[in-house]
């Protein structure tokens, strides 16, 4: 089941919605936030990002959700995604790259979902995973048409470098909130400050 979850409220933890992402590389965060700018992004939406686990909302426990992602993160690797064989996909009016999926990724999303499903209520159906980069979201026509000619612009390199992930949480609706980064995981880190991690935009 697909539910809308621009208009969900804030929960007692003061989030309304939460996702778990790798966020792009510095170099292409500003060149893909041009774009944003560019095709009129208005919708609440996170930097660039590859999508890990897919927005949940209903949480029961966020200490619960931090505790769950710190073990998994613990036992995963990083890694490089490789960008061959994007392919634009999504629906009218939005701009998401798909990439290959490889069995790093594959293998940290599974983790997650296992882990963190029973926590909350998805948005949309994560499986079958399909790694993934909103580059425009819902946006008018002429946006969207906009960023596919800038995006031919940007390089990606041959692959993007996964070393951490970054839960979110939107605070307030997809139009006029704003999202925030909860707390950040390193990838097979046995050791961490959870008050040195959590925060930041």
């Amino acid at each position: 089941m697909v539910i809308d979850s621009a208009e969900l409220e804030n929960d007692e933890f003061g989030y309304s919605c939460y996702t778990i992402v790798a966020p792009a590389p510095p170099e292409l965060t500003k060149p893909l936030l041009d774009i944003e700018t560019a095709a009129g992004q208005t919708r609440a939406k996170i930097p660039a990002h590859v999508t890990v686990k897919g927005t949940l909302y209903a949480v029961t426990s966020l200490d619960g959700m931090i505790d769950e992602i710190r073990v998994v993160t613990a036992r995963h690797e990083p890694f490089g995604l490789g960008t061959q064989g994007m392919e634009l996909m999504g629906p009218d009016h939005s701009v998401i790259i798909g990439f290959q999926v490889n069995p790093s990724v594959q293998g940290l999303h599974d983790d997650l979902m296992t882990h963190i499903a029973p926590l909350g209520k998805p948005a949309y159906p994560d499986d079958p995973y399909r790694a993934h980069m909103s580059i425009v979201n819902q946006v008018g026509a002429d946006g969207a048409a906009i960023a596919k000619g800038l995006l031919d612009d940007i390089d990606f390199g041959s692959e993007l470098s996964i070393s951490f992930i970054d839960l979110m949480g939107r605070d307030g609706p997809g139009w006029g909130g704003i999202w925030h980064r909860i707390e950040r995981f390193e990838l097979g880190s046995k050791c961490r400050s959870p008050a040195s991690q959590r925060g930041g935009e």
